[in-house]
């Protein structure tokens, strides 16, 4: 008798023994997987090697893009029809908006096990596997030691003008630290953090390399692991928490309908395992795993840190992106 072919939302509740035995069989015969993910090439691309010594059968492709990009790219595969994705790994206010619109679905994994509620999406369609800080980076060569701020305060700085550059999505940074210290001080802080910038550009890490280049000074906005890898190169950054630093959640998703969702569940697996995390550290990304910790421990620890509320951030997204161009892009003309 042949066997049933199970649909994606039986494959993603499966649960037991001979899960595992299901989702190998069938990714033998999908023999392909396609990441759709905002990490960094470099990493992600260690990270598939390592899978594919686990399931050599399963020919990976990555797709890598900055976060609203890939998202309005899935959105609009799915307007014409279907997305090729199978995972999707973004930050967790990306995948709010994929969930908004019904295009990524709930699944169980044994490997989220470990990890605590509050890094799990409410509904279950995501684990939060690493964290971005959002920290102070700034040209060691370009910058003295004495105008180096250690507080948010400290970046309205009269000789600060002109020197700052923020990332242009970054509208959840205000917001977050908005909520923490009360409205009328985060529109008083924003209000005149706007006009001490000399610009916002695009991508976290195109930022910090344009630091370690020379080209921008100083931004307040750049993920650690970005700072700490180019330092750990020898270029001339360096990076330090302000308190508090915001910190966003990245997770992998399974999208409504993959075309491999064997293989996809597999990848899900594999990324949220010990294993799959150590790989993600060696990169200098803070892995979430309870049982995995930050190289080096500084990464994550030594400093207070709130959480970007990602729901509460897409329930007044639009407000909270008016107030975000008119207190700074407006300065910097976009």
């Amino acid at each position: 008798m042949k066997r049933k072919k199970s649909t994606v939302a039986e494959l993603a509740q499966l649960t037991g023994k001979k899960r595992r035995e299901n989702l190998i069989r069938g990714a033998r015969e999908e023999g392909k997987i396609i990441f759709y993910t905002s990490t960094a090439p470099e990493d992600i691309q260690s990270l598939l090697l390592a899978f594919g010594m686990h399931y050599p059968f399963i020919q990976t492709e990555m797709v890598r893009d900055k976060g609203t990009v890939l998202r309005e790219r899935i959105i609009q595969e799915y307007r014409d029809g279907g997305s090729p994705a199978d995972v999707i790994e973004l930050s967790d206010i990306n995948l709010g908006k994929l969930k908004q619109r019904g295009l990524i679905r709930s699944y169980l994994s044994p490997e989220a096990k470990p990890y605590p509620d509050r890094l799990r999406e409410s509904e279950s369609c995501w684990v939060a596997e690493q964290r971005n800080f959002l920290v102070l980076a700034w040209n060691t060569r370009l910058l003295e030691e004495a105008l180096i701020p250690d507080s948010y305060d400290g970046l309205l700085n009269p000789r600060l003008q002109g020197k700052i550059v923020v990332e242009a999505h970054d509208a959840s940074w205000m917001a977050a630290l908005t909520a923490h210290w009360g409205e009328k001080r985060g529109i008083d802080f924003f209000r005149s953090l706007g006009p001490q910038l000399g610009g916002v550009r695009t991508g976290h890490q195109i930022i910090a390399e344009q630091i370690a280049a020379g080209s921008v000074v100083l931004s307040p906005t750049i993920h650690s692991n970005n700072s700490e890898w180019l330092k750990r190169r020898g270029l001339p950054i360096d990076w330090r928490p302000l308190s508090p630093v915001v910190t966003e959640l990245v997770g992998a998703a399974l999208p409504v309908d993959p075309p491999h969702p064997h293989a996809a569940l597999l990848l899900i697996d594999f990324i949220l395992s010990i294993e799959g995390q150590k790989i993600l550290r060696l990169w200098k990304r803070v892995p979430c795993h309870p049982g995995v910790e930050a190289d080096p421990p500084y990464m994550n620890s030594g400093f207070d840190s709130i959480l970007v509320d990602a729901k509460s951030f897409l329930a007044r997204e639009s407000d909270l992106e008016k107030l975000w161009h008119e207190l700074i892009l407006a300065h910097s003309g976009q």
